[in-house]
């Protein structure tokens, strides 16, 4: 477990420049619905950079980060939604912080369909996040002249639907150009 006090020492950990401007994507999604392989396969060539699974046991608890130097993006890798925790909101606290700093968030599920847990966790997120950065939100519109409604200031969202039937487009691969381009859409890229 990693417990960074400042900014300075988690970018000397990363290996990232003090004055180098980065981007912050993260996924969510229930356990075992392939975030990690997700990240691993779009971003680093399927290498494991992020400890994967066979089976539908979790394997990342907590946040787990890593940066890709060639697209000055940090990844954060978030344990699953529904992995077993007797402490939900302490959960919920450590997601909450970790939308605060992201520019882009995926929400991965392979379910057939899209459960209220996704519409529950991003309706509970958005409140949240209102709740607890609105002066900050506030004060960042006002520093940056912009005229947007504060509840347009959040990450951008893209919702990685995976079923029994999807065909990828592209490639066929995890990295194919419809990736490429919700990465670009976004400024990620």
């Amino acid at each position: 477990m990693l417990d960074v006090m400042e900014e300075e020492s988690f970018l000397e950990r990363l290996g990232i420049p003090g004055n180098k401007a980065v981007k912050v994507l993260s996924i969510f999604g229930n356990t075992g619905d392939g975030k990690s392989h997700t990240l691993n396969a779009t971003f680093f060539d399927g290498h494991e950079v992020f400890r994967t699974s066979e089976t539908q046991d979790s394997c990342t608890v907590g946040v787990w980060v890593a940066f890709d130097p060639s697209l000055s993006l940090i990844l954060l890798d978030t344990e699953g939604l529904l992995g077993a925790t007797s402490k939900q909101n302490q959960r919920m606290r450590l997601l909450l912080k970790v939308l605060a700093v992201s520019d882009m968030v995926v929400y991965r599920t392979r379910a057939e369909r899209l459960h209220n847990d996704l519409f529950r966790f991003l309706g509970n997120a958005s409140q949240a996040y209102l709740k607890h950065f609105t002066s900050e939100l506030k004060a960042m519109s006002d520093r940056c002249g912009l005229e947007v409604p504060l509840s347009s200031l959040g990450p951008a969202l893209l919702v990685f639907h995976e079923t029994s039937n999807t065909k990828l487009l592209g490639c066929g691969e995890c990295c194919c150009e419809c990736c490429w381009a919700a990465l670009s859409a976004a400024g990620l890229r």
